[in-house]
């Protein structure tokens, strides 16, 4: 099973340039220039393990994951809290390219660490490698073949585990996306982080792979400035909890990675006329969107699969969904690596099925989930809040973490949440 995927010829992008911090209209051959340029500085690169952080969703850093793909080399994913804490693990990777923009708070912590490593980090974002790399001498072809084996690694509790050992975990989800929810015509407006590949498969690639126009929105700003250009657009908790408005009609909103409950359908809805509403589920080790469920007119609707490379599993007793593949690839890891936390039920006997709890209860903070007690503490820590509980609403049958906080604490408990992306509610008590 292959899968091979083409930059069109007529794609347009439009993101903010790092020189002049102006909207420019970027094509095709910028594209290539740009990712024959980071192909050969990854290719250049000497050290032995490399890793890759994440900041806000950026042309250049796109440019670079294209490279980085194409390249064949390993890589580890080094994800961060929220404090962009790599130096608590950079004993784990011999260099660090650090890929998208940042807030001038946060690009202060990283310019702090590059100082205190020279040697050992690569901001892929900045005004030189802007100049160079949309002027490059060579062109990439912008054809990206996910059919290769090779493992790539994730950062997790300050050890380096294997996340999968064949790109078409990847590929698959991509091909899923665009057969499913895009279509060649979209203009498609992007504003969340690229945090981890999840986002990516759902979202970024396909576009990438397939529509037309595509509009890049690192912060709040830019998306207030392209929004309204949408045909397609991804959103998330973070997005509704700042108030992003949206277009007057789209064609397309997908939303994964947690509950997109009717709280958050009668939100978009309220908010534009939607013509589509695709809720997709995927995991760490097996990015969505490996099913997808219409909520448009039904939000206890079921899941549908849609992914050719990957199959759930159903454990008995438990009902918790499990994955295998169709080459056997997740033979190479621990049992325990492929079983997820949710806990379903099929339907009509098929791959089908409805989402009917959690085997454990997490809540997500900077795009990565966190049992409760591991989250209790950081919220202490990131808060300075030492009175607060975690209570669950029942919203169409399903738990949704709500954060109950004393009405003092109103101010500096929702600057957290926004500053950390918790996917909670917050109420007083």
């Amino acid at each position: 099973m292959d899968f091979k995927f083409v930059i069109r010829d007529d794609i347009n992008v439009r993101a903010r340039s790092l020189i002049d911090y102006k909207y420019k209209d970027y094509s095709k051959e910028d594209i290539a220039r740009a990712v024959a340029f980071y192909l050969d500085l990854i290719l250049d690169c000497k050290h032995e393990t490399i890793a890759v952080g994440f900041g806000n969703v950026s042309l250049l850093s796109m440019a670079f994951l294209l490279a980085l793909h194409k390249s064949g080399k390993e890589y580890t994913l080094a994800y961060h809290d929220g404090n962009f804490n790599f130096a608590d693990h950079k004993d784990l990777y011999s260099h660090l390219f650090f890929a998208g923009v940042t807030s001038f708070e946060i690009q202060a912590k990283l310019d702090a660490l590059l100082e205190d490593n020279p040697e050992r980090i690569t901001f892929i974002d900045t005004k030189l490698f802007e100049e160079v790399a949309f002027s490059y001498h060579k062109t990439d072809d912008l054809i990206f073949d996910y059919s290769k084996d090779k493992k790539i690694n994730i950062v997790e509790l300050n050890n380096v585990g294997l996340l999968y050992t064949t790109e078409k975990i990847e590929g698959s989800s991509i091909q899923a996306a665009m057969d499913n929810y895009f279509d060649e015509n979209d203009y498609v407006v992007l504003m969340r982080p690229f945090q981890h590949i999840g986002v990516g498969t759902l979202s970024i690639y396909p576009a990438f792979f397939k529509a037309k126009n595509i509009s890049l929105c690192p912060f709040i700003g830019d998306w207030e400035e392209e929004y309204h250009k949408a045909t397609h657009i991804h959103i998330d908790p973070h997005m509704m909890s700042i108030g992003c408005a949206l277009p007057e009609k789209l064609r397309m909103l997908t939303s994964g990675g947690y509950n997109f409950n009717s709280d958050c359908v009668n939100y978009v809805t309220s908010r534009s006329e939607i013509e589509n509403i695709v809720d997709c589920f995927g995991t760490a080790r097996c990015p969505p969107p490996l099913a997808i469920r219409q909520l448009k007119n039904s939000t206890g609707s079921y899941f549908t699969w849609v992914n050719k490379f990957v199959s759930p599993i159903s454990i008995a007793n438990t009902g918790q969904l499990s994955f295998t593949t169709t080459d056997g690839g997740f033979d190479k890891l621990l049992e325990q690596k492929i079983v997820t936390n949710d806990i379903v039920e099929f339907i009509d006997n098929s791959y089908n099925f409805k989402m009917v709890g959690k085997y454990v209860d997490k809540i997500r903070m900077s795009h990565i989930l966190y049992p409760m007690d591991e989250f209790k503490r950081l919220f202490i820590a990131y808060s300075g809040i030492r009175e607060f509980g975690v209570v669950f609403e029942i919203v169409d049958g399903l738990k949704n973490p709500v954060i109950v906080v004393n009405e003092d604490d109103l101010d500096k408990a929702s600057e957290t949440v926004s500053r950390y992306h918790i996917e909670a509610k917050l109420k007083t008590k």
